[in-house]
């Protein structure tokens, strides 16, 4: 886990741009006296501390237990609980937010008290926000397999090549159906040849597309889950590697189709929250075909249009 040391003359928790240093004496204060309130009223287990260790003079988790879930050095977090004028990130306020589990008061005033804007948008796009046009357009993109996402991951709509790529898909629970999930299921891993890396790259993306929305609750608990379940993902999600998205391609080991290779773009959807992702083969003329026998012999998945009617 990357953490950040503060500098000698000028101490900072601050990731890349965008830092800002808490000028008033009073408002330093304050904000140090807030995060030890709420970090006395957390616990270790409820925090995530995996092994917590030692007799407790005061509840609530330690300072360095804190400092290490946020990806901050110990020693820059005790000075900013001690007042100091010191540079804090959003990023820094996010993660310390998520941590100390606050709700969407509590997380405004933390930012407020920085001097940071606190974060908004809307909520995940859900599923009734996908117009019918864009339903349409997935129908006709079979056999090629598309999806719609929000940017939480979630998958809103699909079109039958995509449960032909992800065997299994359209047999989910409708909660299970996001693309961090999935990527951890243990039934999806072996459609990945080179596991570790598909990993590291879509938690990478999720943290960098998702960064001013992580203290909303419907995100923290996609990350609670996810860090309950998977070890894996708990140490990428420490590390706070970020990436942007660019078109690419990516490689699946397919059960009926053996390895195979498919670039992918995505595409903003204009009036909604969401992304359209759309697969095409790469150097194999043959592979659209193929998909297409999948999806007739297959068990026939939902049409996108009825999806969300």
């Amino acid at each position: 886990m990357t953490q950040h040391d503060p500098g000698a003359a000028q101490p900072t928790g601050a990731r890349g741009t965008g830092s800002k240093v808490v000028e008033s004496t009073e408002q330093r204060r304050e904000l140090a006296a807030f995060l030890r309130s709420r970090r006395a009223r957390i616990g270790p287990e409820a925090a995530g501390v995996l092994y917590p260790t030692g007799r407790r003079r005061t509840p609530g988790l330690r300072r360095e237990e804190l400092a290490a879930l946020a990806g901050v050095s110990a020693s820059w977090y005790t000075w900013l609980e001690q007042g100091r004028r010191i540079k804090v990130s959003r990023q820094v306020l996010n993660s310390l937010a998520q941590v100390l589990k606050l709700d969407g008061v509590e997380t405004r005033h933390l930012f407020r008290l920085a001097g940071e804007v606190p974060p908004t948008g809307p909520r995940p796009a859900g599923r009734e926000q996908v117009a019918a046009q864009y339903l349409s357009f997935l129908d006709q993109l079979d056999p090629l397999p598309a999806c719609i996402t929000n940017y939480r991951f979630d998958v809103l709509a699909w079109n039958q090549g995509y449960c032909a790529l992800l065997p299994g898909f359209a047999d989910l629970a409708p909660e299970r159906r996001n693309n961090l999930l999935i990527t951890f299921d243990p039934d999806f891993r072996d459609l990945y040849p080179d596991w570790p890396q598909a990993a590291e790259h879509v938690v990478a993306l999720f943290r960098g597309q998702s960064a001013d929305q992580l203290a909303r609750p419907e995100y923290a608990e996609l990350v609670e889950q996810l860090a309950a379940e998977s070890r894996e993902f708990r140490e990428l999600w420490e590390r706070m590697d970020l990436v942007e998205h660019s078109p690419a391609t990516q490689v699946f080991r397919h059960p009926a189709l053996g390895r195979i290779e498919l670039g992918y773009v995505k595409l903003r959807l204009a009036d909604a929250a969401a992304t359209l992702i759309a697969y095409q083969p790469i150097g194999d003329d043959g592979l659209t075909g193929r998909f297409g026998a999948l999806v007739t012999a297959g068990r026939p998945a939902r049409p996108a249009a009825d999806l969300n009617r």
